[in-house]
């Protein structure tokens, strides 16, 4: 058994594909349910393409918005993460475009290796998301980070080849953030002024990322990938088109939420309000200036 039997989507086994410019190239491991060249010979899918760039689009407005607007006084080194995270979520959007465009194994690295790096922002965001005040927990952070993503590119690049090693490496490290993240939102506070904060903001926040990026967006995902044959059994060439399209919009939808959340548990953590404002159509966390001095960590 190879995981690529597993993979049930198949360029050839879709009568519906047309050969196309990129299939001289060395051609990714992985492919999609959307018929190839189907509707020009320049662009292997064209829908999934073009849904991608929602998830550049979210890059963009996270830069934007980051640079803008200081929303934590106390926040540098996580200002910093959150430069790293849309850094990578606009390169997630161009390698997402670039490997449904070709389906080359360039493109495939393209999309991939800022998914596995966004990981590694994520963690070293959270690890520091009940530090004093401009003060790291761990002040080695800034300098493993590097060279975990380093390790992570390598450790990609020697496995390319095999598509189940990319899903363990960021499927795994997604299933932590989901569960750590849980964890620290529904568990009670002891502080009224957390504990409203909790309720308030934490767990409906949790709860829209949970339902877009895992229910909505990784739904899609099973659907395009593991029910492909029967989907190409109805001969809908709409429901080959959409599906993939709305897992790139759920984790877009998803991941941001996701980030948001992880701003509110850094400001409640610090003991400042939490207000939501809408740049360029998301919502995106400010907090307000501390309302309480802060308890020192344990």
């Amino acid at each position: 058994f190879q995981f690529s039997e597993f993979r049930m989507v198949s360029a050839s086994s879709n009568a519906l594909s047309q050969p196309g410019f990129f299939d001289s190239f060395p051609s990714a491991s992985i492919d999609f349910c959307e018929p190839n060249y189907y509707y020009t010979p320049y662009v292997a899918e064209v829908f999934n393409s073009v849904s991608s760039l929602s998830i550049a689009y979210l890059g963009v407005a996270g830069l934007i918005r980051t640079w803008k607007t200081q929303w934590c006084s106390d926040c540098k080194y996580e200002r910093w993460c959150f430069y790293s995270m849309y850094t990578c979520a606009l390169l997630i959007g161009l390698g997402s475009t670039a490997l449904h465009a070709t389906l080359t194994s360039l493109g495939q690295a393209c999309d991939e290796i800022p998914m596995l790096l966004s990981n590694v922002s994520f963690f070293a965001l959270m690890l520091e998301h009940k530090s004093e005040p401009n003060k790291l927990r761990y002040p080695w952070l800034p300098a493993a980070v590097p060279i975990v993503k380093v390790l992570s590119v390598v450790t990609y690049l020697v496995f390319q080849e095999q598509y189940f090693v990319f899903l363990l490496m960021y499927g795994g490290g997604a299933a932590f953030l989901i569960f750590w993240m849980a964890k620290l939102t529904f568990i009670k506070r002891d502080e009224p002024f957390e504990e409203k904060m909790r309720k308030e903001f934490l767990i409906p926040f949790f709860i829209y990322a949970f339902l877009t990026y895992v229910c909505f967006g990784f739904g899609a995902w099973v659907m395009d990938m593991i029910f492909c044959d029967r989907i190409l059994a109805s001969g809908f060439v709409s429901l080959q088109a959409v599906m993939h399209p709305l897992w790139h919009v759920g984790a877009m939808l998803g991941t941001h939420l996701a980030l948001c959340l992880g701003a509110m548990l850094r400001c409640t953590a610090l003991g400042a309000p939490i207000k939501i404002e809408y740049f360029m159509l998301l919502p995106f966390v400010t907090g307000g200036r501390r309302q309480r001095k802060r308890k020192k960590m344990k």
